[in-house]
């Protein structure tokens, strides 16, 4: 049985799992964290994720799943905002769409409050007001939406809230009369939307108190009797306003840098919180290696039906594994009949009666099904070319067949890589569909075994089976024999069973060299998958 806690250590089936709850597809390979509206990519990570780089992670896919499930992209699309307006806009939404999944999913309230606490509160970076006056305002607007989910990031925004008042007097007042609507009722990407150019209005339109009027009589050349700056002094502010406006009071000169921030790029805003976790996540990629993380992604293959002939020779290597797999499982199945003191009466036993013996009653009982799901993963690759797919193809149908027709076993078969990227497969018959006469492959491309087998795992784990095996039928070594060996250890560990098929090849016994066989032809099929499958089904029938 595979473990929950394994399960949600280990990340490619903890993303499969929140895809499958969220109703959104995660890729995980390359090296960056994004989202195109439609598929969550997270980038290429250690097999042996750290807690926090998971918890990172799955953070992510809550955070983006959001946006995929309730973000109207057609709304904001439509909307065309420039920068600052979409920036306000990002606060916004983020939130939004955070509480709507939160309502859904409460578990996600938990994770995200806590990337919000690492990021704003635990390992918070200077503030955009620290270098700009005019770059708070948004820093504001950011902190106190996520103030709203945890507390303890209300310093951070008071920080921000005091270098507002002191450069753009009155402002503050105004973004929060809008913030706090927002907070009250934003129920759509539209409403955000609009607030966002609510509040950029605002922002657009501040200006600077008038200047208290001088005595007309006050001598202009007696510099001490002249009108005097006046400043609340803040000890975080004093030595940046000294810097830019150490002259003129700081009211008369922030409205030129708050008119200008409308005519920033979006890289010198504010970074949103998608971002930055997007950035950390990036940052922890690693490339390709043998502890690189990489599911491969589902694609297509050109495949037609078997010649005849293959297809004849197929069948009858089905039949004779069938007869002999289902001959030997119904003598480890069938009813078994014990005498004792309750259940039915059995008459051949009434004689025991003469004697006092009152064992006379007999209980059946009839040892569990098989309840595997058995998932066929087929190596097309260029080294397979000719004789060895020829093989390869029989050999797959042969088997998918046989266990098709056996009662409680659930078989799949997926070939790999497919014809469109590298790390790819190719589902040839899902689990519970019928084998299909598509089996004619051509072989070509690489052998990503490992990310086959990450994207096999992904598959099999909502399976309701209690068993889960893995057949792997190729021909050589795969790409990447370390990535290979750690994929198929999680695996095991995740309490899978992995046997394997070598065509023409014993590169497979090095692999797996206690549960693979090697086959030169097709009539080397039915022994060595009985031998293999008679040992690996009986665990099944046992209790």
């Amino acid at each position: 049985m595979v473990r929950t806690k394994d399960v949600l250590n280990c990340l490619p089936l903890l993303a499969s799992i929140l895809g499958d709850r969220y109703g959104v597809q995660v890729c995980i390979g390359g090296k960056e964290a994004c989202t195109n509206g439609k598929v969550i990519h997270l980038p290429s990570l250690s097999i042996d994720c750290e807690p926090e780089l998971l918890a990172l992670a799955r953070s992510f896919i809550d955070h983006e799943s959001g946006h995929i499930r309730h973000t109207d992209f057609s709304v904001l699309q439509a909307a065309n905002l420039d920068p600052v307006t979409f920036n306000l806009f990002n606060c916004l939404e983020d939130w939004r769409v955070e509480k709507k999944l939160s309502g859904i999913f409460p578990g996600c309230r938990k994770n995200l409050n806590w990337l919000i606490r690492r990021f704003f509160v635990e390992q918070a970076q200077p503030r955009a007001g620290d270098d700009s006056p005019a770059l708070a305002v948004l820093d504001y607007v950011l902190l106190t939406v996520r103030a709203w989910d945890v507390d303890e990031v209300t310093p951070a925004r008071q920080h921000a809230a005091s270098i507002i008042e002191q450069h753009f007097p009155g402002l503050k007042e105004a973004l929060d009369a809008i913030m706090v609507k927002a907070y009250i009722h934003c129920p759509d990407t539209k409403a955000a939307v609009e607030y966002a150019r609510q509040i950029a209005q605002c922002i657009r339109q501040w200006e600077p108190p008038q200047p208290m009027a001088t005595n007309k009589y006050t001598d202009k050349n007696d510099q001490g009797d002249m009108p005097q700056p006046t400043r609340e002094t803040n000890d975080s502010t004093s030595q940046i306003d000294q810097q830019f406006w150490p002259v003129q009071p700081s009211s008369a000169l922030s409205d030129l840098p708050l008119k200008a921030l409308f005519h920033a790029e979006a890289q010198d805003l504010p970074q949103q919180f998608g971002e930055i976790l997007a950035i950390e996540l990036t940052n922890n990629s690693i490339e390709a290696a043998g502890d690189a993380l990489n599911v491969a992604v589902e694609g297509t293959r050109p495949a037609t039906p078997l010649p005849a002939n293959q297809k004849l020779q197929a069948l009858q290597a089905s039949i004779a594994l069938r007869i002999r797999l289902q001959g030997f499982l119904q003598a480890q199945t069938q009813r078994l009949c014990s005498i004792g003191r309750r259940g039915t009466l059995h008459a051949n036993s009434l004689h025991r009666l003469q004697v006092g013996n009152a064992r006379v009653f007999q209980k059946e009982s009839e040892q569990q099904g098989l309840n595997t799901a058995v998932h066929i993963l087929l190596d097309v690759s260029g080294s397979m070319a000719g004789a060895p797919i020829n093989l390869a193809n029989r050999a797959c149908f042969a088997v998918a067949t046989a266990l098709s027709r056996i009662r409680g076993v659930n078989p799949a078969v997926t070939a790999f890589p497919a014809a469109t990227v590298t790390s790819s497969v190719f589902p040839i018959m899902r689990h519970g569909q019928s084998v299909p006469y598509m089996l004619d492959i051509r072989a070509s491309g690489g052998t990503p075994l490992a990310g086959a087998l990450w994207w096999v795992l992904q598959t099999m784990l909502p399976l309701k089976e209690q068993r889960k095996m893995i057949l792997i039928i190729t021909d050589g070594m795969p790409d990447n024999q370390l990535a290979a060996n750690n994929a198929m250890g999680v695996a095991q560990k995740l309490g899978f069973e992995i046997y394997g098929l070598g065509i023409r090849d014993e590169h497979i016994t090095h692999l797996l060299p206690h549960t693979s066989r090697v086959v030169n032809d097709l009539p080397d099929i039915v022994p060595a998958m009985f031998a293999l499958l008679q040992v690996a089904l009986l665990k099944g029938g046992a209790v």
